[in-house]
């Protein structure tokens, strides 16, 4: 099994290069700060498959190939900040999206048809190939298929071993590093070489902030040879060797490839900054020393003296407005020191940092810069963050994506300093972007409206924002042709797996923690995609497997995950899914929990929800569905007698819904009279609203375990979406609860529909406290008639405008049938899983396959629909996107949209109209041009 071994885990985790494994004077060894274990039940951040592919994606022109199942490539690609100049390669996702077929029969034969078919299609210069934990588990011999491959295809196939299992994003780094130097550097010479040539190691190009250096570098003369990685090519990394000199950007990250270096080419390196004024004047100056011409040093000084003149005056009016502003800043590595000078320089006083990822050295920087009075904080979960805020009585935190909205939870500004941000602050250029935008965040009106007290002192209702439906007819449409192509290769995928819709489906139950039974990086790129599309603190936790576990099994990680949870969150319930690490393994979660329930009878009245959600088949929806069939199949215990007057109606509402829409199906059903229990209910936890009480680690809100219990009390089940039929009938023979499907919630006839059904079921009691002759409430008559004029008003832009469409089975036929009713042809139909809807679709043919399929079939479309990583294939085809489903990361709101309902439905059709429209002023512009030319 060619895989990291253990010694060479521990020589990479002992890197000579790093200050803590340096002797102190009197012999003692420092603490090894790089041997961080996970701990089960409270590990955050990504695991080394993460920092691997980070460290080597900005490779742009390299074709980056995810050897595993969908978990690791789906939920993770195309989220990283990296730009390029060039070649758009390394922003596609390619993965051999393992079944678990292939898990049985090994996946070596795959992996090397992926990488020819993947020469084939796109003529890459090298192509990467990472281990996942699944696939290292199974034994595939990754060293040997890259080398047949690479003998075979006459193309550089690089391994990279780094399953998740074997450390931190940390070490992921130092494996990406191995990989370049074992592979890649020193297999090429550069066409020329000059005395002024240098490497960046550690410099990833986020948000093209690497391009503010480079006219600097320019005009000095010294020339970039290798950036490594940002915006690089497979070809300048071949010639790195031949550099004077290396700057390490990011000294965590590739340390050992500075030291290996500079052992096996001679090369000195030294570590620098491109954050603040000084210390970019520091890292100009420094360059310049150890090359060590006089000249270039002279020219070194004029150059900033004119950079620093004109930025000064620039910077001027902003460090009037941050002067004395306090700042937590909370991010690692060389940006705990860094972005500490940035903001010194512009006045302001930052009160504590981070010392997560920090060195020795770096630490030293950041007391100098701190002073005594400085907080270093070597952890940092949100309610240490908030705790830090208010004792400081900071005005702002720095930090990551993961703790923005922890911070904004609290009414606190932030500024998003890490990797996936959409703004540079790198070079002079950057220092007055990061000006601008800590001026914006700090003096933003909205702060002064956010913290006012609430002016009225009940809380307020709920406006309602759009409603809900029905099949539609199938009159004269022949059913549809359902192809699932069999390829190795899986480009851009579009499904996302079975565990992320699991943990979707628990963040609807209120006290809830979803516990992720595999390694920690499966639950860093779920909490990070969800963080994105909703905007939301997410809690998500981990059984942290590891290497050792993964061999002797995750019981004692379960169990100490669980009481982890038990003592520090304090969860009403904890769900428990399992990853395509544990399913290959075969753990028997179940008698591992009744094991865990005879030894800890205190924890009895404690549910403790599980599912099977392996990765390697079906999709979210399908992990969604099965966790939902899991909650309402659990026994909570006995119901407790109401003296509501009442009836409680059972709301299933599928995947396919939003918050939004959630909340739409809870104000309508409300408004007949009827009390819902929604199951799960995202509507209380993920559609974005401030919360008063006190810090909270598990979800916020959701369906309640008292409402879970009533269950048994409920007169009928609505069901919405066909992929929750089976957790209807679940019910249907636990109380007896008779129920209706309704596939779709979206379009005139849909809600038609699901408004006669609940008015039936007002008429059908014999309270004498309800009005057994109830109508539809005259709001949503009056929406009805609203519906009807938007849909004459925008027909005309709808006629026979071809769509294709790529969104998973439930939501892809409620979007379907909506276009067709309006006279939109569907022209192609791509999904992610088997439903029976499948076959009634409005369109000759549907392929279960990822948006590779997409693209090759959407040619000629008016319009696509799916979500954001759609965008890639707009802007190749030159199309309109209309984003649709999970992840939408480039647009605000998703835990607000609604489109059910009659509203909803207008909302929709504007939307889209809108775009047809603008289509159509486009046509109009260019025909005009076109004849004024003549």
């Amino acid at each position: 099994m060619a895989m990291m071994t253990p010694g060479k885990v521990a020589e990479l985790m002992n890197e000579p290069g790093c200050e803590h494994n340096h002797k102190h004077k009197n012999g003692d060894k420092k603490q090894k700060g790089c041997q961080q274990q996970a701990t089960p039940g409270a590990a955050q951040g990504g695991c080394a498959f993460d920092g691997a592919s980070i460290a080597l994606v900005p490779i742009t022109d390299a074709a980056h190939l995810v050897h595993g199942p969908l978990g690791c490539s789906g939920n993770s690609w195309g989220t990283r900040g990296s730009l390029s100049s060039d070649s758009h390669l390394y922003k596609m996702g390619f993965t051999t999206d393992m079944s678990e077929n292939d898990i049985i029969m090994g996946g070596e034969k795959k992996l090397l048809k992926a990488i020819a078919e993947l020469k084939k299609r796109y003529q890459p210069p090298a192509v990467f190939v990472y281990a996942t934990c699944v696939t290292s588990l199974i034994g595939d011999d990754l060293e040997t298929v890259c080398k047949v491959a690479t003998k075979k295809l006459e193309l550089p196939v690089i391994p990279v071993n780094s399953p998740g299992f074997i450390g931190s994003k940390n070490l992921g780094n130092r494996v990406s590093a191995e990989a370049l130097l074992d592979h890649v550097v020193g297999t090429s010479e550069p066409e020329f070489t000059t005395p002024y040539d240098i490497n960046l190691i550690g410099e990833y190009n986020i948000a093209g902030e690497m391009w503010a250096m480079l006219p600097l570098f320019e005009k000095l003369g010294i020339r970039v040879l290798s950036k490594i990685t940002g915006d690089a090519t497979y070809k300048e990394i071949c010639y790195a060797h031949r550099a004077k000199l290396n700057v390490m950007i990011c000294s965590k990250a590739m340390i050992n490839m500075a030291r290996k270096m500079e052992e096996k080419y001679g090369i000195p390196y030294i570590e620098e900054s491109f954050y603040g004024v000084a210390d970019i004047n520091n890292c100009l100056r420094n360059i310049a020393a150890k090359i060590g011409d006089a000249d270039l040093q002279e020219r070194t000084e004029k150059l900033i003296a004119e950079e620093t003149a004109i930025l000064q005056e620039i910077l001027e009016p902003y460090r009037q407005r941050l002067k004395g502003k306090r700042v937590v800043l909370y991010t690692g590595g060389v940006k705990s020191w860094s972005i500490i000078s940035a903001a010194q320089d512009l006045g302001m006083d930052v009160v504590a940092t981070s010392t997560k990822k920090s060195t020795e050295e770096d630490k030293a920087k950041i007391k100098q810069l701190l002073g005594k009075d400085g907080i270093l904080l070597e952890k940092g979960n949100a309610e240490i963050l908030l705790k830090v805020i208010a004792d400081t009585k900071a005005d702002m935190l720095i930090a990551g994506g993961r703790n923005q909205y922890t911070a904004l939870k609290a009414r606190i500004p932030f500024l998003h300093i890490n990797q996936e941000r959409h703004h540079p602050y790198a070079g002079y250029h950057g220092t007055i972007e990061m000006a601008k935008e800590l001026d914006e965040a700090l003096h933003s009106p909205v702060w002064e409206q956010v913290r006012q007290p609430v002016p009225w002192l009940e809380e307020c209702q709920i406006e309602d924002v759009l409603a809900v439906e029905t099949l539609p007819s199938l009159t004269n449409i022949p059913p549809a042709t359902v192809s699932f192509p069999k390829k190795s290769l899986s480009t851009n995928p579009l499904k996302l797996s079975q565990p992320l819709g699991a943990s979707l489906a628990y963040l609807g139950i209120k006290g809830m923690m979803p516990l992720f039974h595999g390694t920690q990086g499966c639950t860093a790129f779920a909490k990070v995609l969800l963080v994105n599309h909703f905007h939301e603190a997410i809690p998500l936790s981990t059984t942290a497997m590891s290497e050792v576990t993964t061999i002797l099994g995750g019981e004692d990680n379960i169990d100490t995950a669980i009481l982890t949870q038990v003592e520090k969150s304090k969860p009403e319930v904890i769900g428990l899914l399992s990853t395509g690490l544990t399913e290959t393994r075969g753990d028997d979660v179940q008698g591992i929990l009744k094991k865990f329930r005879e030894e800890h009878p205190e924890l009895d009245e404690l549910p403790i929800l599980n599912v099977s959600s392996p990765d390697y088949k079906g999709s979210a929806q399908d992990g969604f569905a099965a966790t939902v069939e899991r909650i309402v199949a659990y026994d909570y215990g006995e119901s407790i007698p109401t003296e509501t007057k009442k009836p409680f109606v059972t709301i299933l509402a599928g995947s396919c819904l939003a918050p939004g829409d959630v909340q739409e199906v809870r104000d309508i059903v409300e408004s007949f009279g009827l009390i819902p229990i929604v199951v799960p209910d995202l509507s209380q936890s993920l559609d974005g609203h401030l919360v008063d009480d006190s810090y909270s680690a598990t979800s916020s809100g959701g369906t309640t375990i008292e409402e879970l219990r009533n269950l048994s009390q409920s007169s009928f089940t609505l069901v919405i979406g066909e992929s929750l039929r089976n957790a209807a009938n679940i019910l249907q023979e636990k109380f007896g609860t008779q129920y209706q499907v309704f596939p779709r919630l979206t379009g005139l006839g849909a809600v038609d529909s699901f408004l006669l059904k609940l008015s039936q079921l007002i008429v059908s009691r014999t309270d004498p406290h309800l009005d057994k002759g109830c109508e539809v409430p005259a709001k949503y008559q009056r929406q009805r008639r609203q519906l009807q004029d938007a849909m004459l008003d925008t027909h005309f832009y709808f006629g026979h405008k071809q769509v294709s469409i790529a969104l998973e089975p439930d939501l892809l036929w409620a979007t379907s049938w909506f276009l067709r009713e309006m006279g939109a042809d569907i022209k192609a139909a791509v999904t992610t899983t088997r439903s029976p809807l499948l076959e009634k679709l409005p369109t000759e043919n549907v392929i279960i396959g990822d948006l590779g399929d997409l693209e090759e079939v959407a040619t000629g479309s008016d319009l696509l629909i799916t979500n954001s990583h759609g965008k890639l294939i707009s802007e190749k085809l030159g199309l309109a996107l209309y984003r649709m489903g999970m992840p939408i990361h480039d647009r605000l709101g998703n835990g607000q949209r609604c489109n059910v309902g009659y509203r909803g439905t207008m909302n929709l059709l504007f939307d889209i109209g809108n775009i047809f429209l603008e289509q159509e002023e486009s046509k109009i512009h260019t025909n005009d041009y076109s004849l004024l030319s003549r």
